[in-house]
């Protein structure tokens, strides 16, 4: 038995930050990983791989293309899953030096293995063979272990023909077509991305409307723009049944409910993720997951146990890298009573890495409408805005929403290049209370995109003025 102040379960971005916060608090701290590397979902199979993947299409297809006037740039029609990869394994490699560097910084303990709890202070440490290695105890635990893709059992994960958001970056050859099951976030994304590379994707939604959180004119455009890059879309179906036909290489088939038959080189499975809170041990504590494996914590992000806490995916909504990062602080900072921000909650900016991109933080108009709360919209044009041609992005929207009466901004949206980065402006205009005149009247460098927050602006201020009947603005739709 070792003891510690804070015993960790879970290396991943919201495991991370807790241990470092604990450990700059002068707490001795061990945190328990099962994989052979640290960084969980974020670093190895997730977020920075996909996004890494990205840029890689990205660049492949701006190359076929965006062809500039008078410069002539070949490449090859056929590129190979190590070429594709190589850039992925790079970046994820120096975050990994990165983190193993300030765990080490701060005297973190890192043990590999299964974390289970033998009781309320104690966690057993298995190894791959199954055997109790050592225990652990601590007077702090927090509970980090993300969440793994749902796989239902009547789809075989072969890794070959099937694969899922974690498997689909290994693919063992370059396929020419791809059909997508689940039209979430992970499921556009990567739909988006294979089709920039040149495959043919179908992606079939269980919904009727793709994307309904996101605004609905911003959703409209990201299913053109997802359209343009050759995405078959199949609405409002389930699948009924999936099915590997041999061949060399094999493919696969899938039957959806409504009678179609698609087939594919490979089927990427995206229907929902499942928190990491098996194996753990939780039936002999008194803590019992919900039917998805979520924990259930409140605003101090305890358990029925007030020292054992959890954070990031495990826990469900909203389950992003940089939400989990600051619950991990915020729960070591709650158990210790360590001064620090709260983290707000009724305003994240949430980004979705399609190809484009598309980012958002408040109010959309649906919810507006529902309160019943009146508002008038500017729109800023990435057509009109001249970053937009110097780059070669020209499609895209910056959106803002205002209180008609006073013109205070209630939402931001955004769909086009590097939306994800603009977002963040919008969010500073929303903490601090900004109006459509505050936006107009900023200075922004220029030539940039977010320039494209003053014309909307302006867009606005008109819109509010008083117009004769039948008079149209800027910001209505012809």
């Amino acid at each position: 038995m070792i003891s510690f102040d804070v015993v960790v379960l879970g290396g991943g971005p919201g495991g991370e930050r807790a241990a470092i916060q604990a450990a700059r608090a002068g707490k001795r701290v061990a945190l328990v990983e099962r994989e052979n590397v640290v960084g969980g979902m974020r670093v190895n199979w997730g977020t920075i791989p996909s996004k890494t993947l990205r840029e890689s299409a990205l660049f492949v297809h701006g190359l076929r293309h965006n062809k500039l006037d008078a410069i002539k740039v070949a490449i090859a029609e056929t590129i190979t899953i190590p070429e594709l990869m190589y850039r992925e394994q790079r970046v994820v490699q120096r975050e990994l030096e990165l983190i193993n560097r300030s765990l080490t910084r701060y005297a973190i303990e890192v043990y590999r293995g299964e974390g289970r709890f033998l009781d309320a202070h104690t966690i057993a440490v298995h190894g791959v063979d199954g055997q109790v290695r050592l225990r652990l105890s601590g007077g702090v635990i927090v509970i980090a272990t993300g969440s793994a893709p749902n796989r239902p059992a009547d789809v075989d994960f072969d890794d070959d023909t099937v694969f899922d958001s974690t498997t689909v970056l290994r693919l063992p050859r370059m396929p020419r077509s791809m059909i997508v099951l689940g039209a979430g976030v992970i499921g556009v994304e990567y739909a988006s991305i294979f089709a920039a590379l040149g495959l043919s994707v179908t992606l079939v939604d269980t919904r009727a409307d793709l994307l309904p959180f996101v605004d609905r004119e911003i959703a409209g455009l990201l299913r053109q723009e997802l359209g343009r890059l050759g995405v078959v879309f199949v609405s409002n179906d389930h699948y009924a049944g999936v099915e590997r036909v041999g061949g060399a290489p094999p493919t696969v088939r899938v039957t959806t409910r409504s009678g179609n038959v698609l087939e594919a080189d490979v089927l990427l499975y995206c229907v929902g993720r499942d928190g990491n809170s098996r194996g753990l041990g939780l039936e002999a504590i008194g803590i019992t997951p919900d039917a998805r494996g979520l924990l259930s914590v409140n605003e101090r992000f305890q358990t029925v146990h007030p020292h054992i806490y959890a954070v990031g995916d495990v826990i469900g909504y909203p389950a992003l890298a940089s939400t989990s990062m600051e619950q991990g602080r915020q729960a070591i900072r709650n158990a210790y009573g360590i001064p620090g921000p709260k983290l707000r909650t009724d305003r994240l900016p949430f980004a979705i890495y399609a190809i484009p991109e598309v980012s958002y933080v408040g109010d959309t108009e649906e919810t507006l409408k529902k309160q019943e709360i009146p508002f008038v919209a500017g729109r800023g044009h990435y057509e009109m805005n001249p970053k937009g041609q110097i780059v070669g992005a020209p499609g895209g929207l910056v959106k803002l929403l205002f209180e008609r009466g006073s013109l205070r901004l209630l939402g931001v949206h955004i769909i086009g290049h590097t939306a994800s980065e603009l977002i963040h402006t919008g969010q500073a205009f929303l903490d601090a209370g900004a109006d459509a005149a505050h936006i107009a009247e900023t200075l922004y460098n220029y030539p940039t995109f977010s320039d494209m927050y003053r014309h909307a602006a302006l867009v606005a201020l008109r819109a509010h003025e008083p117009r004769e009947p039948g008079e149209r603005t800027e910001s209505e739709p012809a």
